[in-house]
């Protein structure tokens, strides 16, 4: 995504040079075709390719978008010509594109300047490890938006509903509804937070006697079974502690720019 952002704006900056809200591109690659003085060049071409996913085009590939950039600079011509500019609207999308791939070279200067490290990912990896325990647990759950309606569910329960009755009943007056019911195993990190402390105390069979909340709405939970299994090595969970790690960095890296900026919400 982020190549295809960069791609788009190295692409419109070159056809729209005497775009005000666009700067300036040094070009010194090989001049391939020259139309009305105007230059197409090989990273012309290869920005053309790149937007659309292409790496190494091969030469036919590089064949069409010359004979594209140059129809497309004929009109561009034309245009600066003709006296025909940009609408307000497609200056300011232009403008907002060039932010766009602007902040997302500070995203990855940032962490390219605080790269996360193997020690980083060993210990956040112990950290997850020493959570979850070993443990899956087989949960089911009903989802309500008014816990009124969880308490009411939980009623039942407690007046010796069997817990599959009432689930097969929520079930097909929430058809429209997903991820409830059976939701298989998981681990005490795949759930939401409000899960833990109720997982960790029930028993296998038994149903959680209070509504669990969460962003979701109100929940009912009911643990068919526990489980103990072997943790992923650190290398098969290697990579996606190092995305989880990078997301938290950045995460703190924008709360950070925003606490030192001046943001005046009422000018």
């Amino acid at each position: 995504m982020r190549i295809c952002l960069l791609c788009a704006l190295v692409f419109l900056t070159a056809c729209q040079q005497n775009n005000e809200t666009d700067q300036a591109v040094t070009d010194n690659s090989r001049t391939l075709v020259t139309v009305d003085e105007q230059p197409i060049t090989e990273n012309m071409v290869r920005v053309f390719w790149l937007n659309q996913g292409v790496q190494n085009p091969d030469e036919a590939q590089i064949t069409e978008a010359i004979k594209q950039l140059t129809e497309q600079q004929l009109l561009v011509n034309y245009a600066d010509k003709s006296g025909v500019s940009l609408t307000r609207e497609q200056a300011i999308s232009l403008q907002q594109l060039r932010r766009q791939a602007l902040a997302q070279q500070a995203l990855q200067h940032h962490l390219a300047e605080n790269p996360v490290t193997e020690a980083d990912m060993k210990k956040e990896y112990q950290r997850v490890i020493a959570e979850v325990k070993d443990i899956q647990y087989h949960v089911r759950h009903l989802l309500f938006q008014d816990e009124v309606d969880a308490v009411a569910a939980l009623d039942q329960l407690a007046a010796g509903a069997d817990y599959n009755a009432v689930e097969q009943a929520y079930l097909q007056s929430h058809g429209q509804m997903t991820n409830v019911g059976d939701i298989g195993w998981v681990n005490i990190k795949q759930v939401p937070e409000s899960f833990s402390k109720p997982l960790q105390q029930l028993q296998p069979g038994n149903y959680y006697a209070q509504p669990v909340i969460s962003q979701f709405g109100a929940h009912v939970i009911y643990l068919q079974d526990t489980r103990t299994v072997e943790p992923p090595a650190f290398e098969e969970a290697k990579e996606g502690i190092k995305r989880s790690l990078r997301e938290r960095q950045i995460g703190r890296f924008k709360q950070l720019l925003e606490v030192k900026a001046d943001i005046n919400t009422t000018p």
